[in-house]
């Protein structure tokens, strides 16, 4: 199988899984496509000069996680912030490996992971009771996948924290409530900290989707080509179909440019709230972007206004703000489907833009506190509730305001508000 195969085999395998479940997906199907007889991901813990597996595939099933010291192992080398390769024979070279000895390994890789602080905090291994021969490949796909491991892994490590903090918090709050104001300040400054892990994990969250999209329009692209192929060795070929091929490599070049748009859009960084900012573009951009998350149980009703709506902000900001939103719209109906309403209108000297989706819905009782730091109605690992008080602050930033509308099991409805842009804005 060509590793362009290989990578889109394990990207559809991990798609919308987040924390131990994505760790534990990853292993698995990275066992499977090396065609190693064990892969697992460790961390170190320095102070003991350790590792521990958080996700370990043994013969293509994942089991319980094991500690081991590092002395005398091929894993000392990596913790060195190297990458250890040993095609065959490792036993003989590190003789005290008990967990080699004891799984008869032959063959062994490793790749280190290193943290948004270039801090090496852990690696990925694989094993094998035969000589390795694919090594490159190998190593290619230890390190295409190496960066999301660590955020994920940072991303759990910040959620632990979360828990502990809370727990402490209330702890707190009970027992010295002359403390609350200062202890509050201390959340607020966790929260701004976060946003950028929150933001790191969402786009770990995109890269499944981006890479399934953009192989859409290559094919375009291909098909196109070979086609064109045709036509200059067949003169007789009608110029109609010359043009449906011309067409289909523009279209997959117009849409592999909206894709990567939008991801610029996203990560793009700034304090500029100048910018002229077009609402339709940047909607229809986040539908391009999620649409691997819609398949085939989810419609889009857009309903846009005549003429563009505009107006003035902060780009990035803004694109993020309704990717958080959407993405709560899809997630709200992906066991069951529905339709993903989303429309933009100008009424007076306001914007107004609602997404609305037929999904599960918010409890009255949760309503209220959707907009507090933390708070999460999603299961462990599959957020940490920043998403949507990022985007009131955001919203707020661009001295606009949001409003739910919520019935449990029916959908949910938001509308935001936002001054029009007008050339005496700037």
């Amino acid at each position: 199988m060509l590793q362009g195969e290989l990578l889109s085999e394990i990207i559809e395998a991990v798609s919308n899984t987040f924390g131990n479940e994505f760790l534990d997906r990853l292993t698995e199907k990275l066992c499977n496509v090396i065609n190693a007889d064990s892969v697992f991901i460790a961390l170190f813990d320095k102070s003991k000069y350790e590792s521990k597996t958080i996700s370990l595939c043994l013969h293509g099933k994942i089991v319980e996680n094991i500690e081991y010291s590092l002395e005398g192992t091929p894993c000392a080398n990596v913790y060195e912030a190297t990458i250890c390769y040993y095609p065959n024979q490792v036993q003989k070279l590190f003789p005290n490996d008990h967990l080699l000895v004891d799984m008869n390994i032959e063959g062994y890789i490793g790749s280190p992971l290193y943290n948004s602080k270039k801090e090496n905090i852990g690696l990925i291994v694989g094993l094998y009771e035969k000589e390795i021969t694919d090594k490159d490949q190998i190593l290619t796909l230890f390190q295409i996948f190496s960066g999301r491991i660590a955020a994920e892994l940072e991303r759990l490590d910040y959620e632990r924290k979360l828990e502990r903090y809370n727990e402490e918090l209330e702890v707190l709050v009970k027992q010295r409530t002359n403390e609350l104001e200062r202890t509050l300040q201390e959340l607020k400054e966790r929260q701004n900290q976060l946003i950028e892990s929150e933001k790191l994990a969402s786009l770990g969250l995109l890269s499944a989707g981006i890479a399934h999209e953009i192989n859409n329009p290559l094919n375009f692209i291909t098909g196109g080509y070979y086609g064109l192929l045709d036509v200059v060795e067949s003169t007789d070929v009608p110029k109609e179909k010359f043009n449906l091929y011309m067409d289909a490599i523009r279209e997959g070049v117009e849409r592999t440019t909206k894709i990567v748009k939008g991801l610029n859009q996203y990560t793009r960084s700034g304090d500029s709230y100048d910018e002229k900012i077009d609402i339709e573009e940047m909607l229809e951009n986040c539908l391009v972007i999620l649409s691997h998350s819609l398949r085939d149980k989810i419609s889009v009703k857009k309903e846009f206004g005549v003429g563009p709506v505009f107006i003035q902000g902060n780009s990035g900001k803004i694109h993020q703000v309704f990717l958080n939103l959407i993405t709560n719209a899809i997630q709200s109906m992906e066991n069951h489907g529905g339709e993903l309403t989303v429309s933009a209108n100008i009424e007076g000297d306001s914007v107004f833009i609602k997404i609305k989706d037929t999904g599960i819905g918010i409890q009255k009782e949760h309503l209220s506190q959707i907009e507090t730091p933390f708070f999460t109605t999603k299961e462990p690992g599959k957020g940490v509730g920043l998403g949507l008080s990022i985007a009131y602050k955001m919203i707020k930033e661009h001295k606009g305001s949001i409003v739910a509308h919520s019935e449990w099991g029916k959908g949910s409805t938001f509308v935001i508000q936002f001054p029009k842009w007008s050339r005496d804005t700037l």
